[in-house]
């Protein structure tokens, strides 16, 4: 009877354990398909004019931190957003959306040089849009970002 009740106590220890520290959240997968964000004109007017700045590519960390798709830089009517398209990312706590001056992160926060919070990522895949505020409109590295660990998950440079 004793044994039983190690193994009822070490089980709820390990899943509060995994519940306190998010790591279930490895195994939830979120998806979204957002429009292309319109800025004030109707669709089919000649002064809505949307122009694709840039694009990149979302790659593998490591052998757990993934990500695929594609990040660009998009301006409708005088407005840059940042578009993740065909966007998926291995699933993680706390993940969030950055803009960097740095083509090289690394798990250092310190190595994203200046960067913009764009906010917290809207799901693990689909197309999604940010937008980008104007003192980090020549930014050209999408990063996704697990704040609560300080692990960068993937990142995209938009050339």
């Amino acid at each position: 009877m004793k044994k039983l009740w190690f193994v009822i106590i070490g089980v709820a220890v390990i899943a509060g354990g995994v519940y306190y520290l998010g790591l279930y959240t490895y195994f939830v997968k979120t998806e979204i398909h957002e429009e292309l964000p319109r800025q004030g004109e109707a669709p089919d007017s000649p002064a809505s004019q949307m122009r694709t700045l840039a694009t990149g590519s979302f790659g593998e960390i490591d052998l757990i931190h993934k990500g695929s798709g594609q990040a660009k830089l998009i301006e409708i009517n005088g407005k840059t957003f940042l578009r993740l398209e065909n966007f998926s990312v291995t699933s993680g706590p706390d993940l969030y959306v950055y803009l960097s001056n740095s083509t090289k992160p690394t798990h250092n926060i310190k190595d994203l040089g200046d960067y913009a919070d764009l906010g917290r990522l809207k799901a693990t895949s689909g197309e999604q849009n940010y937008d980008i505020p104007p003192s980090a409109e020549d930014y050209r590295t999408a990063v996704i970002w697990c704040k609560q660990f300080g692990v960068l998950f993937s990142f995209a440079v938009i050339e």
